[in-house]
């Protein structure tokens, strides 16, 4: 999934570096969503920890 998010922050930055602004900023937008949805995922998951 990381891996996922740093795709589209690139694909965010070529855009930007080729000019394409809007596009831009719909990839760093949903690269915010992703990345906000994983952090959620990993915050509220439940550790199954044997001592």
């Amino acid at each position: 999934m990381m891996s996922l998010i740093l795709l589209v922050v690139a694909l965010a930055m070529i855009g930007a570096l080729i000019g394409r602004k809007k596009l831009s900023y719909g990839f760093f937008a949903l690269s915010m969503i992703l990345g906000l949805f994983w952090f959620h995922h990993h915050a509220t998951d439940h550790l199954e920890i044997l001592l």
